[in-house]
């Protein structure tokens, strides 16, 4: 399914990657003659799962559901039943779940503590003297 809803095997298709390499090259007004501007608008409105996983989990729970203040019936209930899945995962391997978690916090808590470290101001060199 393309970004505003056609059926992808149907109509002409450009990656993500492509489309921004066509809006680089081209330029936005010689793009939008090109492309579909719902699927321009959402590939420029929401990140991947490898820039932020959050806004692209954010993005699919708002398909799904049909927007932020209506329901819909008509899309699916795929992300749901994975969620579901995911959450019975979780329940039944609390404990390397947990593992996972407490790894990636203390990471970041080192990350965070290299960063402040190199930020400090290090001493001036002796030179010479007592």
């Amino acid at each position: 399914m393309t970004e505003c809803g056609y059926d992808a095997s149907k109509v002409k298709v450009v990656s993500r990657d492509e489309f921004f390499q066509r809006l680089k090259d081209l330029g936005q007004q010689r793009t939008a003659m090109l492309m579909c501007m719902t699927c321009a608008d959402t590939a420029r409105r929401w990140k991947t799962w490898s820039d932020d996983p959050l806004q692209a989990l954010g993005r699919e729970i708002e398909w799904e559901r049909g927007g932020y203040y209506r329901s819909r019936e008509d899309r699916g209930h795929r992300l749901k039943d994975e969620v579901l899945a995911i959450a019975a995962l979780i329940e039944a391997h609390r404990d390397e779940f947990l593992s996972i978690i407490n790894a990636s916090e203390e990471r970041r808590a080192w990350l965070e503590k290299k960063a402040a470290m190199s930020q400090r101001p290090k001493p001036p060199k002796n030179i010479g003297g007592l």
